[in-house]
């Protein structure tokens, strides 16, 4: 990808947490994040899939600069952003935005809808009164709170989720932001407002030209929303592809996993058994040696148990991170 393509650069990016054991048990380090690279070019979205601890939300936290990366590089349109401190970020946060799983946990309860459109407005000194004014409800209109009169000036406990979903969506844009990290933006919704939601999201994301970063643990709802997939597994990426890529021909034996998990409404497979890994994911406290996987890999060797693999390219845009295919790529 071209380096005038490139919104952000991600270089083997680690979070790690001080763990605290009692008052004589000393400290351990919460490896969350450990050892990510990937690019996102002007435009694009991508999907982060993993099951919950994996770091997908550590990820876009860390992205976001709400934590200061342990090691590694976040390089942000051409600038070196890892360890700027907070003082110095305030263009790149009017850069980015953030859609939060919770969308009732997410809005000040305090304020109305209208005030909390018009905060990020005035936080970063954007326009005159009239003008902030003209702004929010344009930005309701965008994501179809209408007649906006009825919408601006309620209170969040006063909206369906829904409904308050698209407030969160219309907050984080309303800067017109370059980057946009959306975790488990529908998790929370029922199934009959999800699909509105993701199609909103995608929309506004292709019109504004705007690169996404969708946080999800489901892998179904990827395909109609991204171009790229990644699949996270123990605080690391270990497989990512352009999404039709990925779906037709999953490499990664956990991605196998997840596609083989995912619900099919056909009356048949109440008759079959779905194979499902053995075990739970590991402690991130204190990861085991080689590939994370390893311990519950049907395909698992000693070399997998005690040598980490390397990110290999096995087709064209297709990358794993695993023995099987590492090996015979040496």
């Amino acid at each position: 990808m071209s380096e005038d393509r490139i919104v952000l650069r991600v270089e083997n990016l680690r979070k790690w947490f001080t763990l605290r054991r009692g008052f004589f048990g000393g400290t351990a380090q919460v490896k969350a994040l450990d050892g990510v690279t990937f690019e996102l070019g002007t435009g694009e979205a991508v999907s982060v899939v993993g099951e919950s601890g994996s770091g997908k939300t550590t990820l876009g936290k860390t992205v976001l600069r709400l934590y200061e990366p342990t090691d590694g590089k976040l390089i942000f349109k051409g600038k070196d952003i890892t360890h700027t401190p907070e003082k110095d970020l305030m263009w790149f946060k009017r850069e980015t935005g953030l859609v939060q799983q919770d969308p009732y946990g997410a809005m000040p309860s305090f304020m109305n809808i209208y005030r909390i459109l018009e905060e990020p407005l005035i936080i970063h000194k954007v326009g005159t009164k009239e003008e902030r004014a003209e702004m929010v409800f344009k930005a309701l209109e965008e994501v179809r709170l209408t007649p906006v009169e009825d919408f601006a000036f309620k209170y969040p406990h006063m909206l369906s989720g829904g409904q308050l979903q698209r407030v969160a969506i219309a907050r984080a844009l309303i800067l017109r932001p370059s980057l946009v990290v959306a975790d488990e933006p529908v998790s929370m919704l029922d199934a009959s407002v999800r699909v509105e939601i993701l199609t909103l999201m995608r929309e506004m994301q292709e019109k504004r030209n705007i690169s996404f970063i969708y946080i999800t643990h489901d892998l179904s709802t990827t395909r109609y929303f991204s171009e790229w997939i990644f699949i996270m597994y123990a605080a690391q990426i270990i497989e990512r592809a352009p999404t039709k890529t990925l779906l037709q021909n999953p490499l990664h034996p956990y991605t196998r996993a997840l596609l083989s998990a995912i619900p099919d409404p056909d009356p048949e497979n109440r008759k079959k058994f779905r194979e499902v890994p053995p075990g739970e994911p590991p402690s991130l406290v204190n990861p085991p040696p080689g590939c994370r996987f390893a311990p519950r890999c049907p395909f698992a060797s000693s070399k997998c148990r005690t040598e980490e693999p390397p990110e290999v390219e096995v087709e064209p845009k297709h990358f794993v991170k695993c023995w099987l295919y590492a090996g015979a790529k040496a």
